[in-house]
C-alpha cells in the first residue's frame, strides 16, 4: 500500500512539475482588472489620505511594451467634519516592462492624466479640475498563465483650475501605492 501511494504521489508530482515546466507566461494581448490602494494628496505645505478604488487595463504589444489605462477614485479625504473632499483620475500611458523571469516583471510608465476634485462644505460646494503628468512603477507577479497580481506606485502632478468665481486655483501632487490584480486575455 505504502509503495502505491509513493509511486501515485511521484507521478502527481511528475505531471504538476511538468506542466509547469512547459506553461510559458501570457504577457501579450488585452487584459483588465482592478486595484485597491493608498492615496496621499500634498498642496502647499498640507496633506490629506485616504483609499482608492479603481480599475485598470491596456494592450501589451510584445513583451516589453504596452499602453495602459487606469480609472479611480477615493473615499473622503479630508479629515474633518466640516467638508468633504473626493478625487477622481483617468490617465493613460505607453508602459515599459522588464521581464525577470517567467513569474516576475517590473514596469514603469510616464503618461497623461485628467483628475478631478470635488469639495463639499457647508458653506459650498467647488468642483476643481486639471491636466498632468502620471509616472508609475511597480512589480507584476504570474499566478498563472493569464491570471496577474501586481504592485504598484503612481505619482501624479496636477494643476487645478475652478469655475466657480472666488475659487483659488492650486497644485496638487497625489501619490498612491495600489494592490491590483489583471487577466490577460
Amino acid at each position: 500500500m505504502m509503495n502505491k501511494l509513493s509511486i501515485l504521489a511521484l507521478g502527481i508530482a511528475a505531471i504538476t512539475s511538468s506542466a509547469n515546466a512547459f506553461a510559458t507566461t501570457d504577457r501579450t494581448g488585452f487584459y483588465v482588472g482592478g486595484e485597491i490602494g493608498a492615496i496621499e494628496a500634498k498642496e502647499g505645505g498640507e496633506s490629506e489620505s485616504g483609499q482608492s478604488f479603481g480599475a485598470y487595463g491596456g494592450y501589451n504589444f510584445n513583451d516589453w511594451f504596452g499602453l495602459e489605462a487606469t480609472l479611480y477614485g477615493t473615499n473622503d479625504l479630508a479629515d474633518n467634519d466640516f467638508a468633504s473632499v473626493n478625487a477622481a483620475a483617468f490617465s493613460v500611458a505607453p508602459k515599459f516592462t522588464v521581464v525577470l523571469n517567467d513569474t516576475f516583471s517590473l514596469y514603469g510608465k510616464v503618461g497623461v492624466s485628467s483628475v478631478a476634485v470635488v469639495i463639499d462644505s457647508a458653506f459650498r460646494d467647488v468642483d476643481y479640475s486639471g491636466y498632468g503628468v502620471t509616472v508609475g512603477a511597480g512589480v507584476n507577479a504570474a499566478l498563472t498563465e493569464s491570471l496577474n497580481l501586481r504592485l504598484g506606485y503612481d505619482y501624479t502632478n496636477v494643476d487645478l483650475d475652478s469655475d466657480d468665481f472666488g475659487a483659488a486655483d492650486f497644485d496638487v501632487d497625489l501619490s498612491r501605492f495600489t494592490l491590483g490584480m489583471h487577466y490577460q486575455f
